[in-house]
């Protein structure tokens, strides 16, 4: 049996799956809706993703009305919970860019800190993509592991730190 969650191998979910595993085969997708667009071909696996997921790819896409509408297609089967790896409001005060690059989920905490400072905001599927395309386009903002980002670039400021807990579910896909 396969364990389906977002990608690649430094994200939160990837994380919170390898603590969950038992016996499945971990499979790690470029982004939730590639595995929601495809569940019927992964039936007999399972699913695992954060209360947290919301979809700016298909606006009307987020757990909790995937939890709803999907109840023919999945079956919840367990909940755990499992803080993120602390995440870091990153500034480039040499942007070239000036956006935020994000992952959907972080909105809500881009939004609350920075109000009015924000201009276009990029998302993207991962907090690992979020930094690899900040640093290619030079973005002003991004929200990101902690963990994952090494730069000692005297440019790159970390406005806020934020350690939040997250709760976890895992479906059986029927």
């Amino acid at each position: 049996m396969n364990l389906h969650t977002l990608g690649p191998a430094n994200t939160d979910s990837a994380r919170a799956a390898r603590h969950y595993l038992t016996d499945q085969s971990l499979v790690l997708h470029d982004s939730f809706e590639a595995i929601l667009q495809h569940l019927r071909a992964y039936r007999g696996d399972e699913l695992l993703m954060p209360v947290a997921f919301t979809s700016r790819e298909q606006p009307d896409l987020n757990w909790a009305d995937f939890n709803y509408v999907s109840a023919d297609k999945v079956h919840l089967k367990a909940s755990f919970v499992l803080p993120l790896m602390p995440l870091i409001l990153v500034e480039n005060t040499a942007y070239q860019r000036d956006e935020a690059v994000i992952h959907a989920a972080t909105e809500g905490l881009l939004r609350q800190y920075l109000a009015s400072e924000v201009g276009e905001i990029e998302f993207v599927a991962s907090k690992p993509v979020a930094q690899a395309v900040f640093l290619a386009r030079q973005s002003r903002y991004t929200i990101v592991s902690a963990d994952t980002f090494t730069s000692v670039d005297a440019r790159y400021v970390v406005r806020r730190r934020f350690e939040p807990q997250m709760i976890w579910a895992v479906y059986d896909i029927l």
